[in-house]
């Protein structure tokens, strides 16, 4: 499978991704890369930046160790391919060669304002755009190279997300009228004229069809064991279940707070660890393994009481939660106030107040903060559930 992340360079309605071999995905983001398997490509063209966390190097670095080829052009693919060619990165076109030479080295020359249709298109000119068209006017003679380097200067200096095409033009009326009438009707005759972006992916998108059917080797050395890096992943990991596909977290943390028997679940997992000889409330605050959730033999020992109707719950939760965001605007469940949550998890475990920092220790959690945290996305169905019993 070669899954190609694109928006405003490639539209998904590009005839050049009209292929069943494409999966054709949004810009990527942090977490989109941990779904990936074995053995397949991925074409990174567009990401994301502003409104959520853009892809991490790590995360690219993890994915070629497992043997995924990563191929990277034009936009945020570019970039980080020019960064992690050492590590087995592909680069593809003359953007990525630009900022894999040092000719180019600021996130801005390829950064777009997007549009939010469905095509995700620019809404703007990067600047590696307006540098290939002002070179192409050089190379007419309906430009100086004084002309040239002022209109490069000027429009360096305009905000990416305000470099509109009307920019470019009145801009361009101004410091070299010549240019501006050749320019509009280069466009007239051609709306992708100097798109440089869209050139290097359609060559990256070539490039992943060319190799397809060659095998993929993981590169050697590129093991990553940080604390960030297991909490992305255990964020990111998911299954596709009756219900819909769930993060394993969320259905980790339903256990850990709802399954009365959890606490030696947790035991078990912790004494296929090495458990020190201490009280069990101690051992679990000191024992703090490296737990996994891609691991598939960690999941299934601490899902091993999960029912089909504790999946189901997972679901309904998780829904009720979703549209108390969508009916309220600005709500979210750390808005939750941490002392409703509390009384939530006193009536759930049994406990007084005095009672719940050994509980969540007991369950795998690390103290009360992180068992407030972790089921907050749960208390809005569990009260409606409440107020549905009475």
């Amino acid at each position: 499978m070669i899954h190609v992340f694109t928006g405003p360079t490639l539209s998904p309605d590009d005839p050049a991704l009209q292929d069943r071999a494409l999966r054709v995905r949004p810009p990527i983001a942090h977490g989109d890369l941990f779904e990936i398997k074995t053995g397949d490509t991925v074409v990174i063209i567009d990401g994301v930046y502003h409104h959520s966390p853009a892809v991490r190097h790590k995360e690219i670095i993890w994915t070629l160790s497992r043997g995924v080829r990563v191929i990277g052009a034009a936009s945020i693919g570019a970039l980080r391919a020019a960064e992690l060619g050492d590590c087995g990165m592909i680069g593809v076109g003359s953007v990525w060669h630009a900022y894999a030479t040092g000719l180019l080295s600021g996130d801005d020359e390829v950064a777009v304002a997007q549009s939010t249709d469905a095509d995700r298109s620019a809404c703007t000119w990067p600047l590696v755009r307006v540098r290939q068209v002002v070179a192409m006017g050089l190379s007419q003679r309906v430009l100086d190279k004084n002309q040239a380097e002022r209109l490069i200067h000027v429009l360096a200096g305009v905000y990416y997300a305000h470099r509109s095409w009307d920019a470019v033009r009145l801009v361009s009326r101004r410091e070299a009228p010549e240019f501006a009438r050749w320019l509009r009707e280069a466009l007239a005759a051609d709306r992708h004229f100097g798109d440089v972006k869209r050139t290097d992916a359609l060559s990256a998108v070539a490039l992943a069809r060319d190799l397809v059917s060659t095998p993929v080797e993981p590169v050697d050395g590129l093991i990553w064991q940080t604390r960030c890096f297991r909490q992305w992943a255990n964020r990111a990991a998911a299954q596709d279940t009756d219900h819909g596909r769930l993060p394993t977290l969320l259905r980790v943390h339903f256990q850990q707070i709802f399954d009365s028997q959890f606490p030696q679940v947790w035991w078990e997992h912790l004494s296929s660890y090495g458990v020190p000889e201490l009280p069990p409330a101690l051992a679990c605050a000191v024992t703090q393994p490296r737990t996994d959730l891609t691991d598939p033999t960690v999941t299934a020992r601490l899902l091993v009481h999960e029912t089909e109707e504790d999946r189901a719950d997972v679901a309904r939760y998780a829904a009720v939660t979703a549209q108390a965001g969508r009916t309220h605007h600005g709500f979210f469940p750390e808005a939750i106030k941490e002392q409703v949550v509390r009384d939530m998890l006193a009536a759930v475990w049994g406990t007084g107040a005095d009672g719940l920092e050994e509980e969540a220790w007991l369950r795998g959690l690390q103290g009360v903060g992180e068992a407030v945290d972790a089921a907050r996305p749960f208390l809005l169905g569990f009260l409606k559930d409440q107020e549905a019993a009475r």
